[in-house]
């Protein structure tokens, strides 16, 4: 027993001094990889020139064979940037020569390199052309590998979509051929996909499948030596493979640089051989005495020097059973500790990972809970939505009544805070006929009357709001809900002018929620224009919210009070301004809320600006009305970019002639 220990530890300690040696001498070519040795420098020189004279002669066979030999030097010697761009230059050679099989590691070192680099998109290309190669081959199992490296590096660079196709592809390829070695790797690189475009489940499912096809196959063959092998990326395969056949080239290009030198010599031998000739033949009768006395000597040197190595080498024996024997014995000391501590480290390990599963199912369940809540909210505020949209008049009636306008209505959630209001209203009529609204079907509420041919709506008056309430989603959707009738009952009880509608409108907001009672302070921002077909004029009031319109290429702007509907003013009437404009020549008129101008966006990631908005309008303003609409849906979008919106965005514009 006792010496079967001591040959293991005296194994031991012969892999591990020889593993020192390695370590140290990868460590020292390090130091120097990158100065090209002046050796190295003369043999890229005339690789070069090789490769030039084989250009010349049209042999693309030899040529691209020092090429090659030209690209793995500079690898060799880690000079990346230059063995990437020598490889590159080699790719017209094979092709030409039509050589798949090279053209293919051709692009994997490529790729190889490019990874080593960090340029993870050059390495993307390179793949990519592997893969391209290996279809045109035909052979399953090379494009189900290459189908995975690709997949590596697009996940790299967080193309994560394209890798989950790729990987589905070379799985299903696997599938299909019965390659159950790179099945762990698909599944292993699914599941870090789909996880990191926030598919949990589909990443949880992945992971299972990966432990369960690695369990089959170590049970099927090699067992823990299996999954070890496996688990390296085919990217780690393929460098490998690159540095076997680097080994393989040096071993040629020595061969070839040895054949050249000896040539040299040659040469130079033949064209000194004659003229030394003679001189040789008398030379030697001379030195055949010398030689003999000399002999006489280095043998009796020889033979010293003979037994002054033997004495030596029993020393360094000796020295080196001392020295072995003290390293077995730290070397015991040190595995004893380290295999102690392996197993104390094993049990808490074991502990931890039971706490793991036991948090990750008290997660799930919790995660179930959190999915069937957004269901069932979800499906409520959709619910919400439809009510909205069946309360509000669709948005196209409006041109029954003002052929050329538009509403750009677009709401940040499923429901709005946002929303539009507009009605039709008789005077000269009984007091309970003189509203004729829109329903939400977007038909007329009454007869048509007398008009004249300004507008084709049938009242003397048309109103048209757009209202911003505090929030947006559902808060926003239930004041919308308030507003929205109220408005209904103030013009249905006779009242027109703006600013009587907005102070009407608000103590209608404060005793609707009780605003003297509680601590609610919720309100509304609005503009609203009173079209007077008669006079030929438009009204307008606003709270916080403004009008502009534009007439003979001058823009206007008229402000609201900067006061809102509603909130904590405790003033038992609110005064708004009323403006009177008079349309004498084509006017377009810009009603609007506040989510158009406080969009983010933009190369700063600043605010879209009121200013940026009119000079918008001054653009597109003698622009067909409908145009106009498409303009500003496609200006937010592009403002907006990849940021958030922000808030419901509502913008009305109608032009009177």
């Amino acid at each position: 027993m006792t010496n079967l220990i001591y040959h293991l530890l005296c194994r031991t300690l012969t892999i591990l001094l020889f593993g020192i040696f390695l370590i140290v001498t990868v460590r020292v070519q390090g130091q120097h990889q990158q100065v090209l040795s002046q050796n190295v420098a003369e043999r890229l020189a005339r690789l070069e020139e090789l490769v030039e004279y084989y250009d010349n002669r049209e042999d693309p066979a030899l040529a691209v064979s020092y090429l090659t030999q030209i690209s793995y030097l500079y690898w060799e010697n880690q000079r990346l940037e230059k063995a990437a761009e020598t490889f590159q230059r080699a790719v017209p050679y094979f092709e030409k020569l039509n050589d798949l099989d090279n053209l293919q590691n051709l692009y994997s070192n490529m790729g190889l390199i490019h990874l080593d680099l960090e340029d993870v998109s050059q390495a993307d290309r390179a793949f990519t052309k592997n893969l391209e190669i290996h279809r045109r081959k035909g052979e399953p199992q090379a494009i189900a590998s290459a189908l995975v490296d690709l997949a590596y590096v697009k996940n790299l660079r967080n193309d994560h979509r394209e890798a989950i196709r790729l990987l589905e592809e070379a799985q299903q390829i696997a599938i299909d051929i019965n390659y159950e070695s790179v099945l762990p790797n698909i599944y292993r690189q699914l599941s870090g996909s789909y996880t990191n475009i926030g598919n949990i489940r589909q990443g949880d499912q992945l992971r299972q499948k990966y432990n369960d096809i690695k369990e089959h196959l170590n049970r099927q063959t090699m067992r823990g030596e299996f999954q070890e092998r496996e688990e390296q990326s085919q990217v780690e395969i393929l460098r490998q493979q690159a540095e076997a056949r680097v080994r393989v080239l040096e071993m040629e290009k020595n061969r070839i640089q040895f054949q050249l030198e000896q040539d040299s010599i040659s040469a130079i031998v033949r064209a000194k051989e004659d003229s030394l000739l003679q001189a040789r033949r008398v030379e030697r009768i001379q030195r055949q005495d010398i030689e003999l006395l000399e002999n006489r000597a280095q043998l009796n040197q020889t033979e010293n020097e003979r037994l002054q190595a033997v004495q030596n080498f029993q020393q360094l024996v000796i020295y080196s059973v001392l020295g072995g024997l003290a390293l077995v014995m730290i070397l015991a000391v040190f595995m004893f500790r380290s295999n102690k501590a392996k197993q104390r480290a094993n049990k808490a390990l074991a502990a931890k990972n039971i706490e793991i599963e036991q948090t990750s199912e008290k997660l799930q369940v919790a995660f179930e809970k959190i999915e069937d809540q957004n269901f069932r909210i979800t499906q409520s505020i959709t619910y919400a939505r439809e009510i909205q949209r069946a309360l509000f008049p669709p948005i196209e009636t409006l041109n029954n009544f003002l052929p050329e306008s538009f509403i750009f209505f677009k709401p940040v959630d499923l429901v709005s805070g946002d929303f539009y209001w507009f009605s039709e209203v008789t005077i000269d009529v009984p007091k309970h006929k003189r509203l004729q609204t829109v329903s939400a079907q977007g038909e007329q509420m009454s007869e048509p009357g007398e008009n004249g041919s300004w507008l084709p709506f049938h009242g003397e008056k048309f109103i048209l709001t757009a209202v911003d309430c505090t929030g947006h989603g559902v808060p926003g959707a239930f004041m919308s809900m308030i507003g929205y009738n109220l408005l209904d009952s103030i013009t249905g009880s006779g009242i027109t002018e703006p600013d009587k509608i907005l102070s009407r409108l608000h103590n209608g907001v404060r005793t609707a929620l009780k605003q003297d009672e509680t601590t609610n302070r919720d309100g509304m921002d609005i503009s609203l224009c009173t079209i007077n077909k008669k006079d030929r004029t438009v009204d307008f009031s606003g709270a916080n919210n403004p009008v502009i319109y534009i007439t003979e290429g001058e823009m206007h702007m008229i402000k609201g009070n900067m006061m809102a509907i509603g909130g904590s003013h405790k003033k038992t009437e609110r005064t708004f301004q009323r403006h009177k404009i008079k349309v004498e020549k084509p006017t377009t008129f810009y009603i609007l809320t506040d989510g158009y101008t406080d969009q983010f966006g933009g190369e700063e990631g600043r605010k879209f600006s009121l200013k940026n908005f009119k000079e918008l309008l001054m653009d597109i303003y003698q622009l067909p009305m409908q145009e106009q609409n498409k303009i500003l849906g496609e200006r937010f979008d592009q403002w907006k970019a990849n940021e958030n919106q922000i808030d419901d965005v509502l913008v009305i514009g109608f032009r009177l002639q």
